[in-house]
Parts: C-alpha cells; structure tokens; sequence
C-alpha cells in the first residue's frame, strides 16, 4: 500500500469507526475455533427459526410460506456481521428448516430458497460497499443509536436507505422469487397468487422493522466487542 493509500485510509477509520468493514476476502486473520463454533450455531438457529416461522404461521405450511417470517431479520443481521457465514445460513435454514423439515420436497427446497439467498447478498455489497462509505453502518447500529464511539451517526437517512433497500427492494425480490417459483413449481393456486405473494411481503416487512433494531441494541455492540465481527466476506 503506499504512502497517499495508507493516509486515506487513517482518514477513513477516523471519520467512520466501521471503515474497517469492507467487501474484502478477510481481514488477514487466521479464523478461530470459537468463531467457526459461533458460525455453525447460527446455521442451526437460522434451521430451528426458519422452521417455527412456518410451521406457526404458514397458511400453506407444506410450501414454505410464512405470513410473518421471523426469521428474516435475524439472518440479514448475520449477514452483517459474519459475511459469507450468514449468507449461507440463510439459504440452508429455508433449504432445511423451510423446506424439508415441513415437508417440501428437496428441489422445491433448493430452488425456493434463492428466495432467503439473494436479499442477504446484495444487502451485505451494497452496505459493506457503498452505503458504510457514505457514512450509514453496515452494521445497523445507526437505527437505534445516536452516536458510535465518537462518530455521531445519521439515524433519518439510516433507516431512509434501511427501509428502501431492506424493507421494500430486497423485500420485492425475495417475494417475487419465493412466490413466482413456488408458483411454477404448482404448489401454490394460481387465483391466490396475489394473496400469498402480499403476504410475504408485508410479513418479512414487518418482521424487518420491529425485529431488526431489537437485535441490533441488544447484540450487534457486544459482538463487535469481543472481536466477533468478520471485517470482510469470510474472516
């Protein structure tokens, strides 16, 4: 790195304490036991909630779809926080805990669980990306917090671009995909298509508003602390 690389990153950190999140492959660390246990716990939370999301609110329980999907915002905060790790949870908990525990079959599963896959993707780009240089935390802390360390945060515009991307982009998507594959597949009545497809979307939609800041104040500062937070895709 040269000389003009290394001051503009000094300036970065000290402008944003979060600079050091980014869309690189690792931070250069060796990843731990304790984090590689922390990565298969979330998996496993991810099954179990992907599961009870269904199973307690499904009106079409042996599909996969839940009109209020609690487990979203849980595995969009693991995105956050763990990169790859929790892009892959939220994928193999709809694969597993959405999908075969309730019944559905493995393709069906496979294939309707790029549903849970993309939102948590493009979400972690356009954050780690874009949105934390421009001074919104990837780490959503700006919803609830008026200041991070000594970096006064911008709570209007953190949940203006929350609700924009989160709550009504990525929410589309994920609705249009989960429903227009379950659709094709047969598995869902082509005179309610509308219906189930409003229920995804306003479901996850609330989920994301009420959820998302309860996780973030109660966790999100804790595991950053113990140093638990990938500063990129994998480590």
């Amino acid at each position: 790195m040269s000389n003009t690389e290394t001051v503009k990153s000094a300036v970065a950190q000290d402008k944003y304490p979060w600079s050091k999140y980014t869309l690189g492959i690792g931070g250069g660390r060796k990843v731990t036991s304790t984090q590689y246990t922390l990565y298969i716990v979330q998996i496993a939370v991810i099954i179990i909630l992907s599961y009870l999301s269904v199973v307690m609110l499904g009106p079409l329980s042996f599909s996969g779809i839940s009109f209020f999907y609690f487990v979203y915002p849980f595995f969009m905060v693991f995105t956050e926080w763990w990169g790859l790790w929790g892009i892959l949870a939220a994928y193999i908990g709809c694969v597993v805990g959405a999908g075969l525990m309730v019944g559905l079959g493995i393709v069906p599963s496979i294939l309707y669980s790029v549903a849970d896959l993309v939102p948590p993707l493009v979400m972690f780009i356009i954050y780690r990306g874009f949105l934390g240089k421009m001074g919104i935390d990837p780490l959503f802390r700006d919803l609830t917090d008026k200041q991070i360390g000594e970096t006064k945060t911008h709570r209007g515009m953190a949940w203006v671009w929350f609700i924009l991307i989160n709550v009504v982009v990525l929410n589309l998507i994920s609705a249009q995909l989960g429903i227009g594959i379950e659709y094709q597949l047969g598995l869902v009545p082509p005179s309610a298509y509308w219906y189930y497809w409003a229920g995804w979307f306003v479901g996850d939609a609330i989920a994301m508003i009420i959820i998302t800041p309860i996780i973030v104040k109660g966790l999100t500062s804790l595991v950053e602390r113990q140093g638990l937070v990938n500063t990129g895709w994998i480590t």
